[in-house]
């Protein structure tokens, strides 16, 4: 014996399924398009991290000064910080005073009097006394263990200390 099927089984069966199809169930193909152009996307779309810079801004480049020199740098990207205690991340200065720079994959030495370490975090350092003539800073930024920044975040200038007559 046969028995009849209810009229109402096939619309409860294809509704949800057309429901589906309606709110979004055809947009499978658009998604997975979408879900692969998102990360060049997003790379156009996001600015890249801030390059770590760093500027002797004070003495000025080419300037002539007197005998005592206030050196000034400034940066950008990194914080500048006192190395104790040892933060991920930041950076400490260093002044190498007329002598040229050493490997940049070393840790920066530090019994060299013409390479002024300056652990304290401070971005100012006077330096006293400098003999008349051409002089060349080089600034250095390094990580809390003294090994310069990669890439290297340096700044060179030159200036003149006049004769006292």
């Amino acid at each position: 014996m046969r028995f009849p099927r209810p009229s109402w089984i096939p619309v409860a069966l294809i509704a949800p399924l057309s429901l589906a199809i309606a709110c979004g169930g055809g947009e499978q193909a658009e998604d997975a398009e979408m879900a692969e152009e998102m990360p060049e996307a997003m790379a156009e779309a996001m600015p890249a991290e801030p390059a770590v810079t760093v500027r002797i801004a004070q003495p000025e480049e080419g300037s002539t000064v007197g005998a005592d020199v206030l050196v000034v740098m400034e940066t950008e990207g990194i914080e500048i910080v006192s190395i104790t205690p040892p933060v991920v991340g930041t950076g400490h200065h260093h002044l190498y005073v007329d002598v040229d720079l050493t490997p940049l994959t070393d840790m920066i030495p530090q019994n060299d009097p013409q390479i002024i370490h300056m652990g304290d975090g401070s971005t100012e350092r006077l330096l006293e006394g400098l003999a008349p003539g051409e002089h060349r800073l080089i600034a250095v930024v390094a990580n809390p263990a003294h090994i310069p920044l990669d890439p290297p975040v340096v700044d060179t200038l030159h200036f003149t200390v006049a004769n006292e007559e």
